[in-house]
């Protein structure tokens, strides 16, 4: 448990590094992101999450009626789970070469580490091929937890089984990013991230939880671009430059 509290720091210290001298206009484009995402799963749900529910919910039975505020609730968990996720991760992947010129300009002002020099535009390109391998595996274990959700049985504890699925994807999506940055391979990263299971969920775990918590999420993806990069150059040290 010692590990996943260490992740979990890892997101705080992002957090508290939002306005270090240098870093501020670097997070402008991720906060405009995380904007137009929390705005399009508030429409989604207000104009068709509410109105579907209310008439899956009318269809139970008269002898269920009881079961109305609890299957709405429900209803609303998974939803929230289940799409701010997959648009946390749709908007990470558009967002990814903005990310990852913010991830190298922490690396650079936080730690002395600086990154050999890419151009803006080989950046974009190399960033889009990393976040498809990004997709390629976690599009089919995201339709497959779906499946999950049909398994009667499972229902009552699926939203706890799909935050930390969302976890464990979001703490993998954002440490790519000063991995990417340091020229580690998809399958190195990979293998980075679950030779410490506890730590990546942990950071992962605070970055779902803190989606929830109004204003404070505005400002989670840089916070945990930032803290990514500060748990990369405390687990991967090297001479600094002078």
């Amino acid at each position: 448990m010692l590990n996943f509290f260490k992740g979990v720091t890892y997101f705080v210290q992002g957090y508290k590094s939002l306005l270090t001298p240098g870093l501020k206009r670097f997070i402008i484009m991720p906060v405009a992101f995380n904007c137009l995402l929390f705005t399009g799963v508030f429409y989604l749900g207000y104009h068709y999450l509410m109105p579907y529910a209310s008439h899956y919910v009318d269809k139970l039975p008269s002898w269920l009626s009881f079961l109305n505020n609890i299957v709405l609730v429900i209803f609303i968990m998974v939803f929230i789970l289940l799409f701010l996720a997959m648009f946390t991760v749709m908007f990470n992947v558009i967002a990814s070469p903005f990310n990852g010129l913010l991830a190298e300009k922490a690396q650079k002002l936080l730690y002395g580490d600086s990154i050999p020099p890419v151009p803006f535009t080989l950046m974009v390109i190399r960033s889009f091929k990393r976040q498809g391998k990004f997709l390629y595996y976690f599009v089919p274990r995201f339709l497959g937890m779906c499946l999950l959700f049909f398994i009667p049985f499972i229902q009552p504890v699926f939203p706890f089984i799909w935050f930390f699925f969302t976890a464990w994807m979001l703490s993998m999506q954002f440490q790519d990013l000063p991995l990417d940055n340091n020229l580690v391979s998809f399958y190195e990263m990979q293998q980075i991230v679950k030779a410490n299971k506890m730590r990546s969920l942990g950071f992962g775990s605070l970055i779902n939880l803190a989606s929830f918590i109004p204003l404070l999420n505005i400002f989670i993806m840089p916070a945990a671009v930032i803290g990514s990069t500060m748990l990369y150059c405390d687990t991967h040290p090297r001479t600094k430059d002078t």
